[in-house]
């Protein structure tokens, strides 16, 4: 597909919401709203969208810490508690990760449980601690990562510069200095609308968005597909983005008192609001909203 096709795929896969939504600070340079819009064939997407003003003093991203307690990668928890558990303000969902089994409807036989072991596909990078190595050919779908050191970045493969102190690989990777990244031949014909969990960057760095679609949930929000998201970082001013694990991963919580709160609608299991363990988070770290003198 050419880039002009692509983008004119992009343009015709999103309508815009038919009154804005306002920003509401979270936190001192996080703010968050959610958004309805509605896709070319008719159906509901809602979104929510977290910026973040990189230039704040206190805002900065992280990911949780290897956890190999049982004999893996990580110890899988939802994201409420990764949030919780590494004292974050904001968390969504990251990596891909295996041993996976979704889960009958409606029943607990998924994997893994609260607490169980899992690895991640693909490398991954935790409180300057290496979780997992480089791994090519485990998941077409982990072609980008995201850097976070010094300077925050988002490459193709996985490779991080010398001084990364944490790092997520996911993908697909789906904007490259503003042009929109082929999908995989392999992958071209799946990517169809669900739960999406993705990151964008502007192209000077200043500026993060979060973003988590729900989806899957008929009259509510059926998701997105790869065209969406990349109309609506395009939107939003990004120049890269890439998504992360999505479907029932889907989760962004923010903190809440001593505790976490789920600001979208998860669904797992065919169970909409039910949270799924997930190996490993993307941590949002910022100071309170100053008080109004």
């Amino acid at each position: 597909m050419s880039v002009r096709l692509a983008l004119l795929t992009v343009a015709a896969a999103w309508q815009a919401p038919a009154t804005p939504s306002a920003d509401k600070p979270l936190f001192d340079g996080v703010t968050y709203r959610q958004e309805r819009r509605v896709a070319a064939a008719n159906e509901p997407m809602a979104i929510h969208i977290v910026t973040l003003d990189l230039t704040r003093p206190g805002v900065g991203l992280g990911v949780t810490p290897p956890d190999r307690s049982r004999g893996m990668e990580y110890v899988a928890h939802s994201v409420r508690r990764h949030l919780i558990a590494n004292h974050a303000q904001v968390a969504v969902n990251a990596s891909y990760f295996l041993p996976f089994f979704g889960g009958s409807p409606q029943s607990d036989d998924y994997y893994p449980h609260e607490g169980e072991p899992a690895s991640v596909s693909g490398a991954a990078i935790g409180g300057g601690h290496v979780a997992s190595a480089i791994e090519i050919d485990q998941d077409l779908r982990v072609s980008a990562i995201l850097c976070l050191g010094r300077h925050i970045d988002i490459r193709a493969g996985q490779h991080c510069p010398a001084g990364t102190r944490d790092a997520i690989a996911a993908g697909p990777h789906l904007l490259q200095g503003g042009r929109v990244v082929p999908l995989h031949r392999a992958l071209a014909a799946e990517g169809g609308k669900g739960p999406r969990t993705a990151i964008g960057l502007s192209v000077d760095r200043r500026r993060a968005w979060i973003v988590v679609v729900d989806g899957r949930q008929k009259g509510y929000s059926m998701g997105a597909d790869n065209a969406a998201l990349l109309a609506l970082f395009r939107q939003l001013g990004a120049s890269d983005a890439m998504s992360f694990d999505g479907g029932g991963s889907s989760t962004l919580a923010i903190a809440e008192g001593t505790g976490a709160v789920v600001l979208n609608r998860p669904i797992h299991t065919g169970i909409a609001g039910r949270e799924r363990p997930v190996a490993n988070a993307l941590l949002v770290f910022a100071r309170p909203v100053p008080a109004r003198e």
